[in-house]
């Protein structure tokens, strides 16, 4: 669910459905849409980001999903990712993996996507730093809304916790908001602008961890495989600086700011 190249994806793949579907309703009549449909993906990128933040300590990662859909527009889904131990725990397996089920269907023009998602971390409840829980599990739901080249989507924590960024402090209520635009630009050639903004809860008058992230990205679909190139960059806050930081031993290498503003390559293959 947390694919680098999702929406860019999927724009890719519903201009190509869209153009090869024209081509063969000349010559045969459309086949009846089956009432279950299983599909799968596979890739690695350079850095995997969230919510403008690196989750694996600016390096690499392999990730991979299988959705299942039916046609009354119900869906359940499974996505996994390398992490570091600064998003997962020290004690933890370093690897994300999320379950998501929802509702998607249109009207009045309009895309409409209802759901929830858990992003689960093998063993961050075992995990301990400076002497506490370092839990990094967390539940959100979502509401998205689509029109035309505009996505809007909103995700309202319900867990107590909101991937480790504090275990003294009740982080349900934080929300996370998230406007991106994609356009195919040139034949199999599409261009995202991301903009997000993580509210927390937790802001305080001398600790503001809410801050917004934003991105710039390419994709090409070159024979199935989509190859896509996307700039990050985040306004943080000196509370946000502190809890993205990767300069501990105990979860980083000792340098890295996963804050910082970089650009990632991403290889996606969809079956």
């Amino acid at each position: 669910m947390k694919t680098y190249l999702t929406l860019s994806a999927i724009a890719l793949a519903a201009a190509a459905t869209l153009s090869s579907g024209a081509v063969l309703a000349q010559t045969a009549a459309p086949a009846p849409a089956p009432e279950f449909t299983l599909t799968g993906n596979i890739g690695a990128v350079s850095d995997y980001r969230f919510r403008g933040l690196s989750q694996n300590n600016l390096k690499p990662a392999i990730q991979g999903g299988v959705d299942l859909a039916h046609s009354s527009g119900m869906y359940l889904g499974t996505w996994l990712s390398q992490v570091s131990d600064w998003a997962a725990g020290p004690k933890s397996e370093n690897l994300e993996v999320d379950f998501y089920g929802g509702y998607k269907t249109e009207v009045s023009g309009v895309g409409l996507d209802i759901g929830a998602i858990a992003y689960h971390y093998p063993g961050s409840t075992a995990g301990a730093s400076n002497g506490k829980s370092y839990e990094a599990n967390t539940q959100e739901l979502y509401v998205g809304l689509t029109y035309g080249l505009a996505t809007f989507k909103t995700s309202y924590v319900i867990s107590d916790n909101y991937f480790a960024s504090g275990s003294n402090w009740d982080n349900k209520g934080t929300i996370y908001y998230d406007l991106t635009l994609a356009k195919e630009i040139a034949p199999k050639l599409t261009a995202s602008v991301h903009a997000g903004y993580t509210n927390y809860k937790k802001d305080t008058a001398t600790s503001k961890f809410s801050y917004s992230d934003y991105s710039l990205g390419l994709a090409y679909d070159y024979e199935g495989v989509i190859i896509g190139v996307k700039y990050f960059f985040n306004d943080t806050k000196p509370g946000t600086e502190s809890y993205a930081n990767a300069a501990s031993a105990a979860s980083g290498n000792g340098k890295s700011n996963l804050y910082k503003d970089g650009i990632v390559v991403s290889v996606l293959k969809a079956f």
